[in-house]
């Protein structure tokens, strides 16, 4: 009698059998797709970055914060993680709106000193906060998105409102101390070591016939340094010292050097709007601090002071818009290390690479003698060079 082998013996029980694989819910996440998207966006945009700092006329740096506004939009829509709700709309828009302000200053339709501008309403952070605790607490979300919408409104009011193309409403308010300092020409100077300090709000750098002349308005008190020894003056004039804060007034200063007198400069724009004018003046070094500022740099001859030599001129771009003014049929070589600052530059200009930095030299360019050595420390912002 043959034997069923895989029958059990009888009063024991059969094995179980394994339970069928189940298969996956379809509403589970399959694959890393956030961090796949993620990772190409990137290589996308260090390749377009990357492009645009060897191909000339390519300024895509520029247009970083449309990433930001990109965020922003993604926000909209919320994450596949989590139940859509008006709360996203809020966070969007104020993600957004961010974006767009740091986009116009890139793109020069809104200055540099429009942050300043959003500070004198740092009371909204408040009343955004507040009703974000208010909202979760009664489980409000309308409440929730009206304090974003505090914040967008904010913002969009500081940049199109307080921040107008001319003037700084901010630190242009009342208040301000006038003040007018002299140290009259003397015909025994011939040189001279000027260092000129701005604080908030505008400063002006010029020539002038007097050997220093100070004038404008400051909220503190003004310094005015100014002594002379064996025919050399040494100058110090800055816009005073002290705690500045949103509702502090802004100074307005003007600096007027005497054109007769070969001048070493070094300035310091700190946060402001600013012009140096030095077409006039004969200089044999100079050293500019941007800080946070929208400025503009004249230059005049480089051998006006006599030499033969380059000029040397150090530019610390900070946080700024800077154009650089050079006159036609002059000599100048710009070297810009490699940074978040872009340049443009106007007109006829010889560019290349040496090492990590980019180089711009003027049409007809010749260092046979002097010439304006100029290198920039880049920053955060964009440098102009342009022709008068």
């Amino acid at each position: 009698m043959e034997h069923d082998t895989n029958r059990p013996a009888d009063g024991i029980p059969a094995p179980p059998t394994a339970a069928p694989a189940v298969p996956p819910s379809p509403a589970q996440p399959q694959g890393p797709r956030p961090a796949l998207w993620a990772g190409i966006t990137l290589v996308i945009l260090g390749v377009l970055l990357l492009v645009s700092q060897f191909v000339p006329g390519m300024e895509l740096w520029r247009w970083w914060p449309v990433i930001l506004v990109g965020f922003g939009v993604r926000q909209l829509f919320g994450s596949r993680r989590e139940r859509w709700s008006v709360r996203h709309l809020g966070e969007g828009l104020t993600t957004i709106t961010f974006g767009l302000v740091l986009l116009g200053q890139m793109l020069g339709f809104l200055r540099w000193d429009v942050w300043l501008n959003i500070l004198r309403l740092w009371p909204v952070l408040f009343i955004s906060l507040g009703l974000e605790i208010i909202g979760k607490a009664t489980r409000a979300e309308w409440l929730r998105v009206l304090g974003s919408l505090v914040v967008v409104a904010a913002l969009a009011y500081g940049a199109l409102v307080l921040t107008p193309q001319t003037g700084w409403p901010l630190v242009r308010a009342t208040g301000g101390e006038a003040f007018r300092h002299v140290a009259p020409h003397s015909g025994s100077v011939t040189a001279g070591a000027a260092e000129i300090s701005g604080a908030v709000g505008e400063l002006t750098v010029l020539a002038g016939d007097d050997l220093v002349r100070a004038e404008g308005s400051s909220p503190y008190e003004p310094v005015f340094d100014v002594s002379t020894q064996g025919g050399r003056a040494t100058v110090d004039v800055t816009g005073g010292e002290g705690s500045w804060m949103p509702m502090t007034p802004g100074s307005d200063i003007e600096v007027a050097l005497d054109r007769d007198v070969v001048w070493g400069l070094v300035i310091d724009a700190g946060v402001s709007d600013y012009e140096v004018d030095l077409s006039e003046l004969a200089v044999t070094s100079l050293a500019l601090e941007s800080g946070v500022s929208n400025g503009v740099l004249t230059l005049g001859r480089p051998d006006a002071a006599g030499g033969r030599d380059p000029v040397p001129v150090e530019i610390d771009a900070g946080v700024s818009a800077l154009v650089v003014r050079i006159p036609r049929g002059e000599s100048a070589r710009v070297s810009l290390s490699d940074g978040l600052s872009g340049i443009e530059s106007e007109g006829a200009w010889m560019r290349n690479r040496e090492g990590g930095a980019r180089i711009y030299e003027s049409e007809g360019f010749s260092d046979a003698g002097a010439y304006w050595d100029i290198r920039i420390d880049p920053g955060v912002g964009g440098i102009t060079l342009r022709y008068y």
